[in-house]
């Protein structure tokens, strides 16, 4: 693979470490903001008088030869030099296992150094008969690390700088007026696992013939933080004290369980490459969950419950309701409880309906765009409401969750604030079409007008007629009544939709045709004249749909239609990269440019919306699955050059180091039409193609690397498939 920046960090512990090959430094990632601090990993060979590193350091020689890989629990980088025949390769890796939360949320990183002679000439460089002898090392530098000890350990001891916001406006701040930093003062610990310290350079000798397999140098990266995260006012131990009580005990951890950290690694890396869809989603599927990890934060709170959440990458906003949305894929495949602990925090932001409606939204509830930015987690800190599509987001989302687990613990429990939710939206079509027109500013915050904030959004309407049927479905189950209203509301909005939504091959942006009395909602100026591209192709009709679609509920819109739309509007709106958010270009600029936050753009696209339709389009069997060939494009686009992690906007706008790109886990069900609803005990398997591999990621035994896997055959015109139980 190419050398690209890449990262890995312990899932909720901020824990991690990034490189950038091309820029020939490293980074330590903590607690603040990507990439983290920049340090020097040399590892390298001493051969005769050459000193030979891998491009990690800004010193000496490097390998003429380098290449890199990645796996979800590992990235490697090796360099061949061929003069000595010697090929060197430095593996990161961490304990990661999904639905393992004690062994996932180690704050330990492992990095392994294996050396190797080539049985052979590197291309036409002749190779000597005798022994290649010398040292391979590896040692961490930055100016701003201390390490110092002697025996088997060295304590690093560094200041870990994070943010506070400050909660000024984001439209009028400079970006360093919106937070304040603070410092934590880390005391971290390298134990050596094989090798010997010289110094701070950890260390072995080789000699080797041809062919030779050399020894290895191991050491782990521990650390034992004291709590960062303030949420609702508490600052919040990390999840991982549970099970530690210091940083003595993490190093001893360590050291017994490195060859069971590289044994999980070869289980769970196997269970998710299970899969013939191409290595380019090997390669998304790695870099996303990568970024993802990066994100993550798992806490205590002062009561004892979990509190875990996901930064929103470059904009550092905690558990945005629209991004774990779109991330819902990966969460019912692989870890159905991470997205049960947010269904369970979001209530808690909950807002009274009377504020974006008045007298309409009185006794109802919207639920905030998000529940912090940087360290903190207290209330929204994104600058204006979505109220619409977050409600909807969180219905769909414990519908989904529901469904896939059979757990009924959030419906339960938030019933009410279910409820209310569903009530807003009502009260938000105040046409009485079943189409929302009130509320309707969404998460695609780079977009013209009629995608971002306009009336009567046929994108928002599918999901707000989805969240009612479904809802109602939730409401009822717990034992509700008088819940006609939603009935009768969803069906306003299937038959509007239909009548109103299509124009001649696909389902229209809006189905009003002004911008008349919208409040731009970065502004707050009323707005007025023609809503232009209202009637353009987009690719955000089905987004609603793709979640349950994995649990086998159908919301009633034609499917020839959601077909042609599909392929329509992907044909009308591709670009190099992927599709953008319409095929409608604004010639008026838009300029909205709000640094760490937003930024504008006429022909901007998001990957993981692509994503997210692609996942749509299979389960109707339209084949989009090749599109990720594109989206990897991208990835190395920008990694290439220089360390941006997942990169969601092309064209436009600079979403990095952004955690939504997890989505594409949802190829592999989509692939073969593969829907689980646990509380009915209904599996449904539609394949898109014969000749098929997957594995069923929901079913897997992470333990022991195994899960069912699902063959498809096509036998003459007929797809077959078989289950095959590992």
């Amino acid at each position: 693979m190419q050398l690209m920046g890449d990262l890995l960090t312990v899932l909720g512990s901020r824990l991690g470490v990034g490189w950038d090959p091309m820029a020939g430094t490293g980074y330590l990632i903590r607690h603040g903001a990507f990439p983290g601090g920049p340090m020097e990993i040399r590892a390298g060979i001493d051969w005769g008088d050459r000193k030979i590193h891998l491009p990690l350091t800004s010193e000496g020689e490097f390998f003429e030869f380098t290449d890199q890989g990645s796996t979800a629990t590992t990235m490697t980088l090796g360099g061949v030099d061929p003069v000595s025949g010697i090929h060197l390769k430095l593996t990161a890796r961490i304990p990661f296992r999904p639905r393992d939360a004690q062994f996932s949320t180690t704050p330990v990183i492992f990095f392994d150094l294996e050396v190797e002679r080539l049985a052979a000439n590197f291309r036409w460089t002749p190779q000597h008969s005798e022994a290649s002898t010398g040292q391979f090392f590896i040692e961490f530098a930055s100016k701003h690390l201390t390490i110092t000890g002697q025996g088997e350990e060295r304590e690093v001891v560094y200041r870990s700088p994070f943010m506070r916001p400050t909660g000024a406006g984001v439209e009028t701040a400079l970006p360093q007026e919106l937070f304040v930093i603070d410092e934590l003062t880390c005391h971290d610990r390298l134990v050596a696992i094989e090798g010997q310290w010289r110094g701070n350079r950890l260390e072995k000798a080789f000699s080797l013939h041809r062919g030779e397999k050399g020894p290895r140098l191991s050491l782990a990266w521990c650390s034992y933080d004291q709590p960062v995260l303030e949420v609702q006012g508490n600052l919040c131990p990390f999840h991982y004290t549970q099970y530690f009580a210091s940083l003595d005990d993490v190093a001893s951890w360590a050291r017994d369980n490195a060859g069971a950290v590289a044994e999980n690694s070869a289980r769970v890396d196997g269970v998710l490459a299970g899969h013939n869809l191409g290595v380019s989603l090997d390669h998304l599927m790695s870099q996303t969950i990568h970024a993802w990890l990066a994100n993550t934060w798992w806490v205590t709170r002062p009561d004892g419950r979990d509190w875990f959440s996901v930064w929103e990458g470059s904009c550092y906003f905690h558990s945005t309701v629209d991004v774990e949305y779109t991330q819902g894929p990966f969460y019912l495949s692989v870890w159905p409880e991470l997205l049960e602990m947010e269904l369970h925090q979001w209530p808690d932001f909950g807002k009274d309906g009377a504020e974006c409606l008045g007298e309409l939204g009185r006794g109802t509830l919207f639920l905030s765009h998000d529940m912090g930015q940087f360290a903190v987690a207290n209330c929204q800190c994104y600058p204006h409401e979505m109220e619409v599509e977050e409600n909807v987001n969180y219905i769909l989302l414990a519908y989904a969750h529901w469904r896939r687990t059979g757990r009924d613990a959030v419906i339960r429990e938030h019933a009410g604030f279910i409820r209310k939710l569903m009530d807003f939206i009502v009260a938000c079509d105040t046409t009485g079409n079943g189409i929302p027109n009130k509320g309707c500013a969404n998460t695609i915050d780079d977009a013209s007008p009629a995608i971002q904030f306009g009336s009567e959004q046929v994108y928002l309407g599918v999901k707000a007629m989805a969240a009612c049927q479904v809802g109602r479905i939730m409401l009822e189950y717990v034992g509700d009544k008088g819940l006609e209203r939603y009935t009768e509301f969803a069906a306003r909005a299937l038959e509007t939709l239909e009548e109103h939504g299509w124009k001649d091959d696909h389902y229209v942006v809006t189905l009003t045709q002004t911008i008349d009395g919208i409040v731009n909602p970065w502004s707050g100026q009323v707005m007025h004249g023609e809503l232009r591209g209202w009637d353009a192709y987009h690719i955000y009709t089905a987004n609603g749909l793709a979640l349950l679609d994995m649990v086998n509920y159908e919301a009633g819109m034609s499917l020839e239609r959601l077909r042609e739309d599909i392929r329509t509007a992907t044909e009308k709106t591709m670009g190099k990269y992927g599709c953008r958010h319409t095929s409608y270009v604004d010639t008026q600029h838009i300029d909205i440019n709000v640094p760490g936050l937003a930024g504008s753009a006429p022909q901007v696209g998001w990957v993981s919306m692509n994503m997210l339709r692609d996942i749509a389009a299979a389960y109707r069997g339209v084949d989009l699955l090749n599109l990720a060939e594109r989206y990897w494009d991208w990835q190395l686009a920008t990694n290439t050059q220089g360390l941006a992690s997942f990169f969601e906007t092309f064209y436009g706008n600079n979403l990095h180091f952004y955690p939504r790109g997890v989505a594409i886990y949802g190829y592999l069900e989509a692939a073969i039409g593969f829907a689980y609803d646990a509380v009915a005990g209904d599996k449904r398997y539609a394949p898109l193609r014969g000749s098929l591999e997957i594995p069923l990621l929901f079913f897997a035994n992470w333990q022991k690397g195994t899960a069912p896997k699902v063959i498809t055959t096509l036998e003459g015109s007929t797809l077959e498939y078989t289950v095959v139980q590992s």
